[in-house]
Parts: C-alpha cells; sequence; structure tokens
C-alpha cells in the first residue's frame, strides 16, 4: 500500500485530468476508459507504465509503487496473471564525448586551422619562400591567438618542435628590455 500523500498541487493537476475520477490526499480513482487501455497495453504486451505518462499522468507525482498497485489489481482483477510481464522498451543511449575524445576533436581542428596556415603563408603575411620552421612557428602562434581550444606544446610535438624551439624562436624576436621600469608597482624586481 503506498503510503506516499498528494499535496494539494498534485490533487489539483490530478483531478484537471480527463482519465482521473478523483484525486484525494490519499486515494486517486481512475476512469474505466484509462483502466481499458491499461488492459490492452498488458494484453499486448506492451508497457503498461507507458499508458500513465502518455496519457498526462506523471509517474513521479504519482509513484512507481502507486502504479504498479494498480497494475497488479487490474492484472487481478480481470485475471491476466498468466500474461507475460511488462517489456521494457530500452532508449538507446547517447554517446557523451569523453574528455579525451574532446581534446582530440580540438586538437584535429586546430591541426587543421595550422595546416591550413602553413599551405598559404601570405595569410599570416608571410612571404611562401620564407624558412619553414619560421612559418610553422607562426602558424602556431596564430592557431593559439585564434581562440581554438589547444595547447600550444601539443601543437609544437605534433609538429616535431620542442617548446623550447618555439619559446626561444619567439623571445629571440621579441627580446626582454632590461631597461623596464614598472610603473605600478617600482618594488618589483627586475
Amino acid at each position: 500500500m503506498a503510503t506516499k500523500k498528494f499535496t494539494k498541487n498534485a490533487q489539483r493537476v490530478f483531478n484537471k485530468n480527463p482519465y482521473v475520477l478523483k484525486c484525494t490526499q490519499s486515494k486517486i480513482t481512475f476512469t474505466d476508459e484509462f483502466i481499458e487501455k491499461v488492459i490492452d497495453a498488458i494484453k499486448s504486451g506492451k508497457d503498461p507504465y507507458q499508458v500513465f505518462t502518455d496519457n498526462g499522468i506523471s509517474l513521479r507525482i504519482l509513484g512507481k509503487t502507486r502504479a504498479a498497485g494498480a497494475i497488479g489489481l487490474w492484472r487481478s482483477k480481470y485475471g491476466l496473471e498468466g500474461l507475460p510481464r511488462r517489456q521494457v522498451i530500452r532508449q538507446e543511449k547517447k554517446h557523451v564525448e569523453t574528455t579525451q575524445e574532446r581534446h582530440e576533436r580540438e586538437m584535429n581542428a586546430a591541426v587543421a586551422y595550422c595546416d591550413d596556415l602553413i599551405s598559404n603563408p601570405s595569410k599570416m603575411g608571410l612571404d611562401p619562400t620564407t624558412d619553414i620552421d619560421v612559418i610553422k612557428f607562426n602558424a602556431i602562434k596564430k592557431t593559439f591567438e585564434s581562440n581554438l581550444p589547444v595547447v600550444v606544446k601539443k601543437l609544437c610535438a605534433h609538429y616535431g618542435y620542442d617548446y623550447q624551439e618555439y619559446y626561444q624562436y619567439w623571445k629571440s624576436i621579441n627580446p626582454k628590455k632590461d631597461s623596464f621600469v614598472n610603473i605600478l608597482n617600482p618594488h618589483r624586481k627586475r
């Protein structure tokens, strides 16, 4: 026996349903038409619980225990105990992308973008006769700056470079000035 009490809101919702005769705080009474639909589902080997949801009766609010009790009562009342139990309809599980798959997808997109830049250096404002290493370093930097979610170290490794080579290249182009004075924090070490 179900001990779950229906809230005032649940009673109001159930009483508006055309397949419910009356719903009180502790009891719900269904129409004969609804009972026949459940019986037909049982006879045809379909899921009787699906009849509840298809006809606007929430199993979450009604409660699985109360629904199972009603179905069991109707089975015995109409002599359907010998029929097979419900066939659960299994829904296909949606594929959820794992972190590793997401990283691979993002890396493939970054490599494709970078390859496009390498094949056409004029997109970066470089001459096609420029050294291939310079083109690749610029393509890696441009890919990173394009807000593609990619790790520069992995992109460098993909093209056969150590991250230190990449870093040293950019450091040699833009050396740090020794005469830097931090205006906001003059006590900061240089």
